[in-house]
């Protein structure tokens, strides 16, 4: 990246962070923040509000760096790359935002209202990126995915983290809330798996390379990075969940790139770049 273009995108990330912080303070009425929070070192040194704001940088940081480690492999150009790779962060944070409600017996639309103030920025932080200047890679992926095909890559995502997140529910590995809500946890838990397929879909990301690498790239770079940048939110606001969001990092990104794998490898192998 040219000196000029990373001085241009520093400034959409932080222009983002401070959009990111003025929604929430307008949306300040519908916290989830708990009366007397267990808060960590740092909030507790340095406060929330700016705690949040550096996990904002952090975060906002971390989907500019994804994206442009891949825009010259995603889907058509400029506006285009931006739309489809920030709407697919936009979906994974605004319906991990929800697991509020089955964990913490949070109401529904508070958490959306946060999730969405999270979700607007970062999806017009990937339209801003996509506005600099960006190479178009040769041999783009010429066949696209069918009706079919979407709905089974969804349906393919959904039973995985369905499957993988019931046995750390069951086994004790996360904390979930699965004996005291089992019908909201099951809900969010099959949403949460069908939105992370609807952006696989979305985002439809191809390469050149081969199967395993493109499902280690799309699960520990694309989807693991934004998904540890989202998740690191609660340890580094709060005491004493450090380790589950640790098991949780990790119990995912080997669920999506399962799925990842499973996609393009069964009935879908024949759709390839080029």
């Amino acid at each position: 990246m040219e000196k000029v273009q990373k001085i241009k995108a520093a400034a959409i990330v932080l222009a983002c962070v401070v959009l990111d912080i003025v929604l929430h303070v307008v949306t300040s009425s519908y916290s989830t923040m708990p009366e007397n929070p267990d808060l960590s070192l740092a909030a507790s040194i340095l406060g929330t509000e700016i705690t949040a704001s550096l996990w904002a940088l952090f975060a906002f940081s971390g989907v500019a760096f994804v994206y442009w480690n891949i825009r010259n492999e995603i889907l058509g150009e400029s506006v285009k790359k931006g739309s489809r790779y920030g709407g697919a962060i936009a979906l994974i944070w605004m319906f991990a935002m929800l697991e509020g409600v089955s964990l913490f017996g949070n109401p529904v639309i508070k958490e959306f209202i946060v999730g969405l103030s999270d979700a607007i920025p970062v999806f017009v932080l990937s339209v801003l990126l996509s506005k600099l200047q960006s190479e178009k890679v040769e041999g783009e992926p010429s066949v696209t995915l069918t009706l079919r095909h979407k709905i089974k890559a969804v349906l393919i995502f959904a039973g995985i983290f369905l499957m993988g997140r019931y046995i750390a529910y069951f086994s004790g590995v996360i904390q979930s809330g699965y004996q005291i809500r089992p019908i909201q946890t099951f809900v969010w838990t099959l949403l949460m798996g069908i939105s992370i397929g609807a952006a696989l879909v979305l985002l439809d990301y191809r390469n050149e390379r081969s199967l395993k690498h493109r499902a280690v790239k799309f699960g520990f770079l694309i989807f693991g990075l934004n998904w540890a940048a989202f998740l690191v939110f609660m340890p580094l606001l709060f005491s004493g969940y450090l380790v589950d969001v640790l098991f949780r990092i990790v119990i995912d990104i080997l669920l999506v790139t399962t799925g990842y794998y499973l996609t393009y490898g069964q009935g879908l192998s024949h759709l390839r770049s080029g």
